[in-house]
């Protein structure tokens, strides 16, 4: 199967793209979960690194070593997207979190 994407860049690229988003947003939360010493989420949230890691280093190997621009290009903007997107949910956490604790307090 690994073959198969290596041989087409653009199939690459797109299997890069969905791990790196996912795996940069499962980091972006697991940092902030590790930080709040929350273990179930940090848990779930590491185990998801580890398995989008492991495509995507499994992929951009090959695409380093093939010379292909495709899926290094995938990669760093899977980093960004997935970066935003872990900042963008968490944020949306916390104000939720925030505004039942001030209706709470009325």
């Amino acid at each position: 199967m690994l073959e198969t994407i290596l041989a087409s860049p653009w199939l690459a690229a797109g299997v890069v793209l969905v791990t790196q988003v996912i795996f940069l947003f499962f980091r972006t939360l697991n940092v902030m979960y590790v930080a709040e010493h929350r273990l179930m989420p940090s848990i779930v949230t590491g185990t998801a690194i580890g398995l989008a890691w492991l495509v995507t280093i499994a992929i951009g190997v090959g695409a380093m070593m093939d010379g292909q621009w495709q899926p290094i290009a995938a990669h760093v903007i899977g980093g960004i997207i997935g970066t935003v997107w872990g900042f963008w949910k968490k944020g949306r956490e916390e104000i939720k979190s925030k505004k039942l604790r001030e209706d709470g307090n009325k």
